[in-house]
C-alpha cells in the first residue's frame, strides 16, 4: 500500500526477504547481532544498498561484540557502525551519515 513504511526490526531473514522488504518500501533494522561471526545475514548484507538501512541498539539485548554477554546499551552502536564499514568495505563515518539520514526519513525527524 502507498504510504505504508517502517522498519524490520531486528532482521534475520534472508536474502530474498531482504530485497522483499525494501520493494514494499521498508527499512531492514541492523543492531549488535551484525558483529556475530556466524549471523547469516553477514553472507548477503552488502548486496543490500545501505540507504536501507537503519540502525539498532535493541538495548538491553543482542549486545555486538566485543560487549557479547553484558547488558546491551546505546553508547555500543559504534560498534555495529564498525561492523558494517568492513562488510561494506566503506568508512563508518559513511555508514553513520547514511544510516542517520534514512532514520531522519524514515521517523521524519527534520519536521519536528
Amino acid at each position: 500500500a502507498q504510504g505504508v513504511g517502517g522498519v524490520f526490526h531486528c532482521f534475520s531473514g534472508t536474502e530474498e526477504e531482504a530485497k522483499e522488504i525494501i520493494d514494499m518500501g521498508f527499512f531492514l533494522g541492523v543492531g549488535g547481532s551484525i558483529t556475530y561471526k556466524k549471523n547469516t545475514l553477514r553472507d548477503f548484507i552488502a548486496r543490500i544498498p545501505v540507504d536501507h538501512i537503519v540502525l539498532e541498539t535493541d538495548a538491553p539485548y543482542l549486545p555486538p561484540v566485543p560487549y557479547r554477554g553484558k547488558r546491551n546499551e546505546p553508547a555500543y552502536l559504534q560498534e555495529v557502525v564498525y561492523g558494517l564499514s568492513d562488510l561494506y568495505e566503506i568508512s563508518p563515518a559513511r555508514i553513520a551519515e547514511i544510516t542517520t539520514a534514512n532514520a531522519v526519513s524514515l521517523f521524519d525527524l527534520e519536521s519536528h
